[in-house]
């Protein structure tokens, strides 16, 4: 194998070099982008929690959620943190999520009530738009209903990560485990996507990716007018607003496992297709140079391992050194993973996940052409 890389390299023209030339520059780009926004989030270090303290409103926007609502509701009044409210905004319920959440107020002074008397169009950015108009405080978290209560650090540490100038506090949702191959599929995907979003965010180039569990300051909203403009948008709420008024220098990440929230649902295809669309409907709303580094990203992914395969077969020769730079690549991928999902407490998925992220690319070129697709001929 030497002999034939000595004789390649006294015989070979200039051209004979170009193929090969642009996998190893591609290699080069690839492990350099990630190292530079992943792997340095697998190692980016959280402040400790406590360090300071601002009053929270922690806003549940719910529709027919009575039984999530009788479950988790007492435990989150119950947080041992000296001021925070728990803003209950019902989205028209046809249940006893009403009565439910009465029963509630009268045993804690923390909790309060608003929402929607009737059937609206836009009901969930309006419930939105009632919720902040309704908090008390200008700090606020929206959370879900089926969301389990949190560790007792949460509190603190959204505070800690709102000290300072800092505006909005980006955190991480896992999904709870439960049977079923979409429900998995739904779970790592939404693992990436927030994974995505923190390394963007750690890199000056923020956006957030979910809604919930991300802390901000109210004054944010306003300062914007809110939905205006946006009432019509699809999929997104309260991320339309965040991407908008998120900036480099006052945003901050909470990755940590007693920063993150649980929530406790059951996805099939539909909702799993539906966080899918939802992600291609996000990068749509981004500023230039994110989408540009994202798709650079994408590219990258995609041509990466097929270049490789290619290269191997034109080349055969060079197979060593291929395979050091896939060996190389793989070691670093995986220990972000592993890092990572350690780091959040998400167990159950990380060959999963390690597969997914390798197969998906490919996977996403075909259901973003079906969704493009879908909208222009609606």
């Amino acid at each position: 194998m030497p002999q034939e890389l000595i004789v390649f390299f006294q015989t070979a023209q200039s051209t004979d070099f170009i193929f090969p030339g642009i996998v190893v520059c591609i290699w080069l780009v690839y492990i350099f982008l990630i190292l530079l926004f992943y792997f340095r989030l697998a190692f980016y270090r959280v402040s400790a929690s406590g360090a300071a303290s601002l009053p929270v409103t922690i806003i549940m926007v719910e529709r027919n959620e009575e039984e999530n609502l009788r479950n988790n509701l007492p435990g989150w009044l119950s947080a041992g943190y000296p001021e925070y409210e728990v803003l209950v905004v019902d989205d028209f319920s046809e249940d006893n999520s009403l009565t439910s959440v009465g029963v509630l107020r009268l045993r804690y002074p923390r909790l309060k009530l608003t929402g929607l008397n009737q059937e609206t169009r836009y009901s969930q950015k309006l419930s939105r738009n009632l919720a902040l108009k309704a908090a008390s405080y200008d700090h606020a978290v929206f959370i879900h209903p089926c969301m389990e209560v949190p560790d007792d650090h949460w509190l603190p540490g959204i505070a800690t990560a709102l000290s300072g100038s800092k505006e909005i506090a980006v955190g991480y949702t896992r999904i709870s485990p439960s049977k079923g191959y979409h429900h998995r599929l739904y779970r790592i995907e939404s693992f990436f996507q927030q994974m995505e979003s923190m390394a963007f965010c750690l890199n000056g180039m923020p956006f957030v990716a979910n809604e919930e569990n991300i802390a901000f300051r109210k004054h944010l909203y306003f300062d914007i007018n809110g939905f205006a403009g946006k009432i019509g948008e699809e999929f997104l709420n309260m991320e339309l607003i965040f991407n908008e008024v998120i900036r480099k220098k006052a945003n901050s990440i909470m990755l940590a496992g007693n920063l993150a929230l649980e929530k406790k649902i059951k996805a099939g295809k539909q909702e799993y297709n539906e966080l899918l669309h939802k992600y291609y409907f996000l990068k749509r709303t981004l500023g230039f140079r994110i989408r540009l580094v994202s798709r650079i990203f994408n590219l990258l992914r995609l041509l990466f391992i097929p270049m490789l395969i290619a290269c191997a077969v034109l080349y055969p020769f060079l197979w060593p050194e291929l395979l050091f730079m896939l060996v190389v690549f793989l070691i670093i991928f995986l220990i972000i993973i592993k890092r990572l999902q350690n780091r959040l407490n998400e167990s159950g998925i990380f060959i999963t996940s390690v597969l997914y992220g390798l197969v998906a690319p490919y996977g996403r070129v075909f259901t973003h052409w079906r969704y493009n697709y879908q909208r222009k001929n609606r």
